[in-house]
């Protein structure tokens, strides 16, 4: 029993300390961040297999863990230098449509690999590209010329609409309230212009997505 109890505290610790690192993406973290979680997985696996260590220990140790990793982030948003030190900064690969090649080999990498880079980012020739910075996260960002961009609405036409936040409404039949507290809107309002837009009843609605310019968008179940 205490094995089952030893792995659900773990998972709820691991989960409170990821949770120090912030809102990111698993291509958002720095190589600081790997080192966070390869310590957090070796606390929990003590704590799980080695039946002499005591079960408070873990907890101590998740909360030492945590504390530190919060330390060392508010830290580092504190202190440029201390930062640089520990999560890295952003190199310029190319530079004016010229490869750095020093600060290639700095990082391991060769052309080819840039090229595979740049095809993740819709990119499939360097001539098409002015700038690429290679970010802490190790993710590439890429400025292209302005000949090889594509034209924006604002360049091809006078009248346009503007981009706005979508809703999902109704989600596998049911009504996301939160969804409608956040549009400013509530069911009464969504009953009557599902009504008037699409012609389809509520009740009859798998799912319905809502944008201020375009309307809905919905499939009957």
């Amino acid at each position: 029993m205490s094995y089952f109890v030893k792995l659900t505290v773990g998972l709820i610790g691991v989960m409170i300390v990821i949770r120090l690192l912030g809102h990111k993406e698993l291509a958002q973290i720095t190589p600081l961040d790997f080192v966070y979680a390869l310590i957090l997985g070796s606390i929990v696996e003590e704590s799980l297999y080695e039946t002499t260590t005591p079960f408070y220990h873990m907890l101590i140790m998740l909360a030492y863990w945590g504390l530190l990793i919060y330390v060392i982030e508010r830290f580092a948003m504190k202190n440029e230098r201390f930062r640089r030190v520990t999560k890295g900064r952003a190199k310029l690969l190319i530079n004016d449509g010229k490869i750095d090649d020093k600060i290639l080999n700095r990082h391991n990498m060769d052309v080819d690999e840039l090229r595979e880079l740049l095809r993740m980012n819709g990119v499939f020739s360097l001539r098409e590209v002015k700038h690429a910075i290679m970010e802490t996260s190790g993710r590439l960002s890429v400025i292209k010329y302005a000949r090889e961009q594509v034209p924006v609405r604002s360049e091809l036409l006078d009248n346009f609409k503007e981009n706005s936040i979508s809703y999902l409404f109704i989600d596998g039949g049911q009504i996301e309230y939160n969804a409608l507290t956040a549009a400013n809107v509530d069911e009464n309002w969504l009953e009557k212009t599902l009504k008037e837009e699409t012609g389809h009843r509520m009740e009859d609605i798998y799912v319905a997505e809502w944008s201020e310019s375009e309307g809905f968008f919905v499939q009957p179940k």
